[in-house]
């Protein structure tokens, strides 16, 4: 230790009285080696012996402490390193396991893609054979129809000739005289819109009592609608239309009755 002190101011110091350069330098390598030696030395008494001896630290420490054996600290060196290599093979069995599964996913995703190939390359060829049929379909479609196209413009230039042929042979027959229409009947007198609702409603009326009606009961139902109306009114216009009412009497003297009824759906006599 006193040896290493001194080494090490003489490697800071520089005593220039004593030595020169080169000499200072070759005596602090030889201070070193001495050092280095000594040291070696006295660990190797120390590991055959197992003392227990005290190193100094420094000297600005305050005491010395007490080294711990040297057969401790090679136990406790080969446990750290027993424990380093139980952990470095656990991982690489874990690094194994995960290489093993790795190469089984890859295995079966190239079996996949491989497969996936395949039936690409079916389906491609599925493909080019459907669009050759096609074209030869469609060829064949074509000349068909050239075909057809020919056989119609061969059979209607034989038609046409056909009908000139005859054409030429026969005469045209002569003009039939165009006969006349009839005579359309002649319009009857326009209808007021007042009196076609007027009859409309009569004609409901006497529908609904077929043994007929007075003119003041006819009156009574239509005032209702037309409060203007009087029943002088009503028998005009009844009298106007004999085709559709009829005025029935019944009764004698002072008990007689002019009923009018609807005749339109009565049958007319065949004389």
């Amino acid at each position: 230790a006193q040896i290493e002190r001194v080494f090490a101011a003489a490697s800071h110091k520089k005593v220039w009285d004593h030595f020169t350069k080169a000499q200072r330098g070759r005596t602090i390598e030889m201070w070193k080696k001495q050092a280095d030696e000594i040291k070696a030395i006295e660990l190797e008494e120390h590991l055959n012996s197992g003392g227990d001896d005290e190193m100094d630290l420094s000297d600005e420490d305050d005491g010395m402490k007490k080294k711990p054996r040297f057969d401790d600290r090679i136990h406790v060196i080969k446990e750290e390193n027993d424990s380093l290599r139980c952990q470095l093979e656990a991982y690489k069995n874990e690094v194994d396991l995960v290489r093993a599964e790795l190469k089984a996913e890859l295995d079966a995703t190239e079996a996949k893609l491989a497969a996936s190939m395949k039936n690409v390359q079916a389906l491609t060829q599925q493909l080019t054979d459907s669009i050759m049929m096609g074209n030869c379909e469609r060829t064949r479609v074509m000349e068909l129809e050239k075909r057809l196209e020919k056989v119609q413009s061969s059979a209607l230039s034989k038609e046409n000739g056909c009908k000139d042929d005859g054409s030429s042979e026969k005469s045209s027959p002569p003009p039939l005289p165009v006969a006349a229409p009839p005579p359309l009947p002649p319009l009857p007198g326009k209808l007021v819109e007042s009196d076609a609702k007027l009859i409309g409603l009569i004609s409901m009326f006497l529908h609904v009592h077929p043994f007929g009606a007075g003119v003041d009961y006819i009156w009574s139902y239509l005032q209702k609608i037309e409060p203007g109306l009087r029943p002088a009114d009503i028998e005009a216009l009844l009298a106007q239309f004999p085709s559709l009412f009829q005025q029935e009497l019944s009764g004698i003297g002072a008990n007689m009755e002019r009923k009018w009824v609807i005749s339109v759906f009565k049958p007319r006599d065949s004389s």
